[in-house]
């Protein structure tokens, strides 16, 4: 048994090395993938996106308030606008993000005290460029607002003092836990990046248990590994889990030393974790292969299956906002324990005893799934193959 174990698993490790498919696919493609994610939002947070301006009042005041808002790390004023429908246009033919418009008489309004609205009409069909510019126009006009009106009440005889606790009478004392700085690469490439390598991983391992009966070497397989069919898996999967628990582990230092995820875990613990997560992955794929009719039927559910498992883990969208029946539909897809228990542990810094094991609970099921399919694999092998 020894022996046909060690002869599955090394014409396995000589099939990936002399194979450009599976080299590409399991190798190149998710290394390309990582450093893609990672250059892509390297800045962190988008800047300077193009605003147009239409100042009707032309003052020193509304310079002034142009200035601010064209200083913002969100706003870049590209240009200067004549009419509203001018600048609607240029926001239609996606030339800018925003129309930010001054109104007439907009200086004497604020000297003689009397309300006046300055306007920002923005796309929001980009929702993050619509949202940081709108949290940009709105911070920026509220400081030159209370600015006018500090100024104002000084001019009247109160301290600066004073006219800041008239202003403002109540402050914020805001606390940002576990992103402080917004940072979008944080919170998005730690998700992306093992959601992209689950896909390959399913695909990979779906294709290498799979090809196997596509091209009716079943038998040849079922006599090597002596009908035992833990040894036809093991010996046929263990190479590529090998190699996706070092990818995994060039991930997570991507993640965490290069990018600069915070790292409230144990490093070491947090690939354990993901070479789990390779090993459930790869028993769930062994599910497609054993209960379809063909390779081709087994790929498209698979790769499908594990597609759709990033809407449904409620990570950009809050998991509590989500129906009932979607929370529950959730755990049926490794990915969501992998990503929570990722985020509790590794960012958040809860303690292992801390931890809903609800997570380990939904592992410890898919793989039960596996194994539970490895009598119908076996079955599959000694027959030869799919069709026969």
């Amino acid at each position: 048994m020894q022996k046909g174990f060690f002869s599955i698993f090394l014409n396995e490790v000589q099939r990936l090395l002399t194979s450009p498919r599976l080299m590409f696919l399991a190798v190149i493609l998710p290394c390309g993938l990582f450093l893609y994610y990672a250059s892509l939002l390297q800045e962190g947070v988008p800047r300077k996106f193009p605003v147009v301006l239409l100042d009707q009042d032309k003052s020193n005041t509304s310079r002034e308030l142009g200035r601010m808002l064209n200083a913002t790390s969100s706003m870049d004023i590209v240009a200067e606008v004549e009419n509203q429908q001018d600048g609607e246009k240029m926001i239609r033919t996606d030339k800018a993000f925003a129309l930010i418009i001054i109104p007439t008489n907009f200086e004497n309004d604020i000297y003689r005290n009397i309300d006046t609205q300055v306007a920002c009409y923005y796309n929001n069909n980009y929702l993050l460029a619509g949202g940081l510019i709108n949290k940009a126009f709105q911070s920026t006009v509220g400081s030159f607002a209370a600015g006018a009106h500090i100024s104002g009440l000084t001019q009247k005889g109160l301290t600066q003092k004073q006219a800041l606790a008239a202003t403002s009478p109540i402050n914020s004392n805001q606390h940002i836990l576990f992103n402080p700085y917004t940072n979008y690469s944080y919170y998005l490439t730690i998700a992306l990046m093992p959601m992209a390598l689950q896909i390959i991983v399913m695909v990979v391992s779906i294709y290498v248990l799979g090809s196997v009966l596509k091209d009716r070497k079943g038998r040849e397989l079922y006599v090597k590994s002596r009908g035992n069919v833990w040894v036809s898996f093991w010996a046929k999967t263990l190479p590529y889990t090998l190699l996706f628990s070092l990818i995994g582990f060039f991930m997570n230092s991507l993640l965490y030393y290069k990018i600069g995820i915070p790292l409230r875990g144990n490093f070491l613990i947090v690939n354990i974790y993901f070479i789990v997560f390779v090993i459930v992955c790869q028993l769930f794929g062994l599910f497609y292969v054993s209960f379809n009719k063909d390779l081709r039927s087994a790929l498209t559910l698979g790769g499908s299956y594990s597609a759709i498992a990033f809407s449904f883990t409620g990570y950009t969208f809050p998991k509590e906002g989500l129906p009932d029946v979607i929370q529950y539909l959730s755990y049926t897809f490794p990915f969501t324990s992998y990503l929570r228990f990722i985020i509790d542990y590794a960012v958040r810094g809860i303690a292992i005893g801390s931890l809903n094991f609800g997570y380990i609970i939904a592992f410890m099921i898919f793989c039960l799934i596996g194994f539970a399919s490895m009598p119908g694999y076996n079955r599959l092998l000694k027959k030869g193959g799919y069709y026969v």
